[in-house]
């Protein structure tokens, strides 16, 4: 079955089992199928829901003033 053959397909489909998701896929170059996917359809667009986490405290530097300054451990003295 061509593309617009496997839309229509997928369209009927969807309208008599709307429970399923159902996808177009290309099996071979030219040679397009239905497919059912193991998705439910969501019950309304929410879209995707994301909460603000608070900020961790960050924790002071452990080393000292004259590690800092200078650049560390591995700076010659």
């Amino acid at each position: 079955m061509n593309r617009e053959q496997a839309q229509s397909e997928r369209d009927r489909m969807a309208d008599e089992h709307p429970q399923a998701t159902w996808l177009i896929a290309e099996q071979d170059p030219g040679d397009w199928a239905v497919v059912k996917v193991g998705l439910t359809p969501p019950d309304a667009a929410d879209g995707s829901a994301t909460e603000e986490r608070a900020k961790p405290d960050y924790a002071e530097d452990p080393r000292n003033v004259t590690e800092v300054n200078r650049g560390g451990n591995w700076v010659g003295s």
